[in-house]
């Protein structure tokens, strides 16, 4: 997939993964198909003609809603950000709770309001940072993904890493809810195609994420990620069917043999996930091209095979 040929088309025939949005969602509504894509995808927009057209008749006090005023209803909730995306003026003036950890965001060229972007949520390896997400996102793409990437929590070398304390504990899902939520007020994305993805220590946190709250993510990919050890612990087969992993290896890598991957691969095809590996030559300290584009094809196939042409 060439950067170049502009942002995924989106398409209303997306079979729903989960029954509501655990990030407080924009109305994810389909549209009408644009014959003018370069994709099989069809191009999805948000129709709010009769709610703007609602909406433009009020002045004044009417034309800027508080969400404190409505019922916290998900339908009122959806109708309102859905406003807000179409018309920035709309803007209500209670805040956004968000996260004190450091994250960076990464918007695509061209930001296009009308249309649902999939969201990556990176995670560095060792000696890194979330900086790293200015060069990782333009290797995956510069057109198709919004990207944010969170610090590792503990020290690292020069940088950070992540420890395994750290995946597993609730307030990096705190973390990740907040600063995920914050993200979606402010710009269009997709409610059901939210992705983990990381490097080493970072790969290994974003499986353990998506063990631990599957109904929240599209899907995952591990780049040389240490293979998690869930001892004992049970699996959320009913969550994690049909939910997507990459599991990603280089030869001779000391953290990820090919037979772990092999182990953790089989164990989660048999709670119903759909499995991918990939195998490198030589071992890498951080996420290569051929990586990167990797996962940028993994994703187009997992959002493009969802939609009905």
């Amino acid at each position: 997939m060439s950067p170049s040929a502009g942002p995924l088309p989106a398409s209303g025939g997306f079979a729903k993964m989960t029954d509501y949005s655990f990030f407080e969602s924009q109305s994810d509504d389909p549209s009408e198909q644009s014959s003018e894509d370069r994709f099989a995808c069809s191009r999805r927009f948000v129709d709010l003609t009769h709610t703007l057209e609602a909406a433009s008749e009020g002045e004044g006090e009417a034309a800027s809603p508080e969400i404190d005023d409505f019922p916290a209803h998900p339908e009122i909730i959806e109708l309102i950000e859905s406003l807000l995306v179409a018309d920035p003026n709309l803007q209500p003036s209670s805040e956004v709770q968000t996260s004190e950890r450091s994250h960076t965001v990464y918007l695509p060229e061209h930001y296009e309001a009308g249309y649902a972007y999939p969201l990556i949520v990176w995670f560095h390896g060792d000696g890194s940072s979330e900086a790293e997400l200015s060069s990782v996102m333009p290797s995956i793409s510069d057109r198709n993904y919004i990207g944010v990437a969170l610090r590792g929590d503990i020290t690292s070398g020069t940088g950070f890493g992540w420890s395994l304390e750290g995946a597993k504990s609730p307030e990096l899902l705190e973390d990740i809810r907040r600063i995920v939520t914050g993200l979606r007020r402010q710009y269009h994305i997709h409610s059901e195609r939210i992705y983990l993805a990381g490097f080493g220590s970072g790969a290994t946190t974003s499986i353990q994420l998506m063990l631990s709250k599957p109904e929240w993510f599209g899907g995952v990919i591990s780049f040389s990620g240490e293979m998690p050890k869930n001892e004992g612990q049970a699996m959320p087969a009913d969550e994690l069917k049909n939910k997507r992993i990459l599991l990603a290896t280089s030869l001779g890598s000391s953290t990820t043999p090919l037979g772990d991957v092999v182990a953790t691969g089989r164990l989660l095809y048999s709670v119903g996930m759909q499995v991918g590996t990939r195998v490198y030559q030589g071992v890498q300290n951080s996420p290569t091209n051929k990586m990167l584009r990797d996962l940028d094809s993994w994703l187009m196939d997992d959002i493009c095979g969802n939609v009905k042409v």
